[in-house]
């Protein structure tokens, strides 16, 4: 599936600019706030950035499906972490309700007249099972190439297959 863009600019108050700037540092650390985003795995990209000068919240994202798909998602998953970084921001609607937080979107969103993404068929989550499968690979190639013969070489392989298998 092609990836699909959308990019929001959201104006805030210089006090919602304060929050942001505050929270924010401490919430990427924090795996209760980033691992519900991290297991959506539509998402290609997803990137927030606070824009000095008139204050806007910038939010730029790539994801397999539709916006209404997107939307629901986000709405559904992670209703918190959206009030967390919008309820400042002037006009947003709350995050329980997909219809006005959809009007929201529709209303900041800017449309790309091009976008870049790295692996156009691979979402976050996918990048993210390749590099522990490198991982995973890289700790049992040391074994696999030791091992003395047939049997010793299989049960690592075995070894190596059943650790990978989610990640396959």
């Amino acid at each position: 599936m092609r990836a699909t863009p959308l990019t929001v600019l959201s104006p805030i108050p210089w006090w919602w600019a304060l929050w942001i700037r505050f929270s924010w540092p401490f919430a990427r650390r924090i795996p209760l706030v980033a691992a519900p985003l991290r297991r959506l795995s539509f998402i290609h990209f997803a990137r927030w950035a606070l824009l000095p000068g008139r204050r806007r919240l910038l939010f730029l994202t790539s994801f397999d499906g539709s916006d209404i798909q997107y939307i629901e998602a986000f709405v559904r998953v992670v209703p918190g972490r959206i009030n967390g970084l919008y309820k400042g921001a002037r006009g947003f609607p709350g995050p329980r309700r997909f219809g006005p937080v959809q009007q929201y979107i529709v209303d900041h969103n800017h449309e790309p007249d091009h976008f870049w993404t790295a692996y156009p068929e691979a979402s976050t989550t996918m990048v993210a099972q390749a590099l522990a499968l490198a991982e995973l690979y890289a700790a049992s190639e040391a074994r696999l190439d030791g091992a003395q013969d047939a049997e010793a070489f299989a049960r690592e392989w075995r070894r190596l297959l059943t650790a990978a298998q989610e990640l396959l």
